[in-house]
């Protein structure tokens, strides 16, 4: 489990940088701490996301599309919160990880 977060935190360490050179040509801290935030962000909201989806939250609109829309029998039916990936929290702590180090980089900004 501690490999994959920091596996996660490195990517998503080395996806900020490279759209940090992308979009401001340079590498600064402001520019690593607005894209820091926006990649942060966007993580935090798919792992969250993932998190609701697997809490079987939507299984019944699911299920109810599966039933309207498709000829299929009820044994080769499953719930949608099955074909979600069962590992979330990795990418969910990242996340949580990469907004820290983009607070405290915030708080070097403004010192």
């Amino acid at each position: 489990m501690l490999k994959k977060v920091f596996l996660w935190v490195g990517i998503l360490q080395l996806l900020i940088i490279i759209f940090t050179l992308f979009m401001y040509k340079k590498l600064e801290l402001l520019s690593y701490i607005n894209v820091a935030f926006v990649i942060g962000s966007i993580f935090l909201l798919i792992s969250l996301t993932l998190f609701v989806i697997k809490g079987r939250f939507f299984d019944i609109v699911f299920f109810s599309f599966q039933n309207i829309f498709s000829r299929m029998e009820d044994k080769d039916r499953s719930p949608l919160s099955k074909l979600v990936p069962q590992n979330y929290s990795a990418l969910f702590i990242a996340s949580i990880v990469t907004i820290i180090i983009m607070l405290a980089a915030l708080l070097l900004q403004t010192s």
